[in-house]
């Protein structure tokens, strides 16, 4: 019976010991996403920005941070983080980068019916999801990551005590997960909007003056029913398409990006 009992401790303590130490990993892990969910989203609002000539808040949710980023990082780390040849490293990073990114894209036209960046006028692109410069783009960014950037990032990081790195953790947690329900929320109305918007422009009408005076009243009308959510979605994302409505976005896009100009289009 001792050494039943022994044994049985043994597991016990085993598992006890076995959740501690996998509890302070998966906070480290999510920190590492927080953290480069963030860098992601300062790269692309600066280089967005700057080619629009104004301040451009990109990624689909409304936080400072871009998920497939984080997402492409924390894969990165654990994948290939061991990997230390250089060349080697490029190469599989810039493949599971790419691979991301076009997994990504089906899974999120599938979700919302819209495609939110098409490749299909660059070179050498597979279904206008990924291209060839972008995927040579991540696979250096992956190889800066690893050998020189993730160092410092994870030292900071393992540094902060467990009260502070739970406390952030749940304080993260919670603003992604309500960011997440609200976008989502507010954007499942983007289909029915155009839908709706559609409907109203297939009504037959008699002279193309009367036309084109009702188009304009249509789709200005329209506007006043989108939501902030999918107003910035829309001048945030230039290449954004509706699969079913393509059109009718084409129509909204015009009129909101007039409107910033203050002038109206008929």
């Amino acid at each position: 019976t001792k050494y039943v009992r022994c044994v049985r401790y043994c597991i016990i303590l085993g598992k006890s010991k076995l959740k501690e130490e996998k509890m302070p990993r998966i906070e480290i892990v999510f920190l590492w996403f927080i953290t480069y969910s963030i860098f992601g989203w300062v790269y692309e609002t600066i280089l967005c920005s700057i080619k629009k000539k104004r301040f451009i808040n990109r990624g689909f949710l409304n936080g400072p941070y871009c998920p497939i980023y984080g997402c492409g990082a924390v894969l990165d780390i654990l994948l290939l983080g061991k990997i230390h040849n250089t060349v080697l490293l490029f190469f599989t990073a810039a493949l599971l980068t790419g691979g991301l990114e076009y997994i990504t894209s089906v899974i999120m036209e599938k979700l919302f019916h819209a495609r939110w960046w098409d490749y299909s006028d660059k070179k050498f692109n597979i279904h206008g999801r990924v291209y060839l410069t972008g995927i040579i783009v991540f696979g250096t960014l992956s190889v800066v990551l690893i050998l020189f950037l993730h160092p410092a990032v994870s030292s900071i990081i393992a540094r902060l005590s467990a009260t502070m790195r739970s406390a952030l953790v749940v304080s993260f947690f919670l603003i992604l997960l309500i960011d997440v329900i609200y976008t989502i929320t507010k954007f499942l109305e983007f289909g029915k909007i155009l839908q709706d918007l559609g409907n109203r422009l297939e009504v037959p009408i008699q002279s193309t003056k009367t036309r084109c005076v009702s188009v304009f009243t249509t789709i200005n009308e329209g506007t006043k029913t989108i939501n902030s959510q999918i107003r910035r979605m829309i001048l945030a994302f230039p290449n954004l398409k509706s699969i079913r409505f393509g059109e009718e976005l084409k129509r909204l896009r015009e009129l909101l990006q007039s409107g910033k100009n203050g002038k109206y289009i008929r």
